[in-house]
């Protein structure tokens, strides 16, 4: 067979990180800008107008500036809370009721208080929760002609906000219990496929110390055969009594097949969905020479995974390549295919993407010393690439 080249994305470093939550802080500038334009205009229209406008378009400023990451989300938080109510306190102070509420000041106010909710631990949140939605609830104060239908719509909308920004919280704190417990299948696992792979080796040594301690005629070397042999045999027992402690839910599990069942996996893919698209298996000669069966069951699975990703994610992709290639002391494992998912999101980790078994795969080479990388290529379409490490 026709060696196969290195995919092209490996070893290519991934693109520069995405840069988020600009667009919030561009639209509260812009906001902030235009309520400065139409304080302008109403100052003059109420006494001691100009000096309290300018008060309430400072505070804006200063909140909103609070949203920018020039430090923890706590600080910033606690310094928008003491900025909105100093401005509420100073009109109060001078006497001046002007309906000027802030609006750039609510909203960045409303933002922070989202993020405090979602992000800040539960003992802080608390504290600068309140602290912030009471600045937003006092700007109706700061108006002594503010109907109550206006405190009562404020009241709503801090609340909703609130809700929003915990409902995110739990969304994390699920995400983060199913990638745990992902992690946690991934690594029993493995611990599994230790007993299968290594037990062999164990046992076999085991027989070759009685073999040749049988046969030996000095008597030291065979009293060390002896105890090679009592150690390999309470090795093996106590691997059979950790496995059923940790497969004790699970007393049926079944080793993975290796690099010979891949051809079922394709098969097997095409038959359980249909209109699947077209898989092409192109495997490098000396891929599986002398592969440790621990290897060959894990690149099983990288494949298996990367082909249930794709009928998930992305459904219209034509064709899908596997390769299967060893350098040196190196196996590569590509599955490639030529969809765009617009689901799919560049430079992901396994753990910000929507499913799981990309998470135990990335445990499982790390485990083994390799690595798992999924994105998309230059080339167009997907592709997810582990490099694992072969015994030398």
């Amino acid at each position: 067979m026709t060696p196969i080249p290195l995919p092209s994305s490996f070893g290519t470093p991934p693109g520069p990180p995405r840069r988020r939550h600009r667009w919030p802080a561009a639209a509260l500038c812009g906001l902030w800008l235009i309520e400065g334009w139409w304080l302008s205009r109403e100052g003059a229209d109420f006494p001691g107008g100009d000096h309290a406008h300018l008060v309430v378009w400072a505070a804006g400023l200063l909140v909103t500036l609070c949203v920018l990451p020039w430090a923890g989300l706590p600080v910033r938080a606690l310094a928008a809370a003491g900025v909105s109510w100093s401005a509420t306190g100073c009109l109060l102070a001078l006497g001046v009721h002007v309906p000027a509420w802030g609006i750039a000041e609510s909203a960045a106010l409303l933002m922070l208080l989202a993020l405090v909710a979602w992000r800040v631990p539960v003992r802080a949140a608390l504290p600068l929760g309140v602290a912030l939605a009471a600045g937003v609830l006092a700007a109706p104060v700061r108006d002594a002609n503010a109907i109550g239908t206006a405190v009562v719509l404020h009241a709503l909308v801090v609340a909703g906000v609130a809700a929003l920004g915990l409902c995110l919280r739990y969304r994390d704190a699920e995400r983060a219990k199913a990638v745990a417990a992902a992690r946690e299948a991934e690594r029993l696992e493995l611990a599994g496929e230790l007993h299968d792979f290594v037990s062999h080796h164990v046992a076999a040594m085991t027989l070759l110390a009685r073999a040749t301690g049988s046969l030996t005629k000095d008597e030291r070397v065979a009293a060390s055969l002896r105890d090679i042999e009592e150690a390999g045999d309470e090795a093996m027992t106590s691997a059979r009594r950790l496995l059923r402690v940790l497969h004790q839910d699970q007393p049926h599990r079944e080793p993975l097949p290796g690099v010979e069942g891949l051809t079922d996996l394709v098969d097997g893919f095409r038959r359980t969905n249909p209109g699947a698209p077209r898989v092409t298996l192109h495997v490098d000669p000396c891929f599986d020479a002398g592969l440790a069966p621990e290897l060959a069951a894990s690149v099983h699975r990288i494949v298996g995974e990367a082909l249930a990703n794709v009928a998930r994610h992305s459904p219209g992709a034509s064709a899908v390549r596997v390769t299967l290639r060893r350098a040196g002391h190196r196996l590569f494992v590509s599955v490639h295919d030529d969809g765009a998912a617009p689901g799919r999101q560049p430079h992901r980790t396994p753990e910000d993407s929507g499913g799981l078994g990309l998470v135990g795969l990335t445990e499982r080479a790390d485990a083994i010393g390799g690595t798992l990388s999924a994105g998309p290529v230059p080339g167009g379409g997907w592709e997810v690439l582990a490099a694992l490490p072969v015994r030398p």
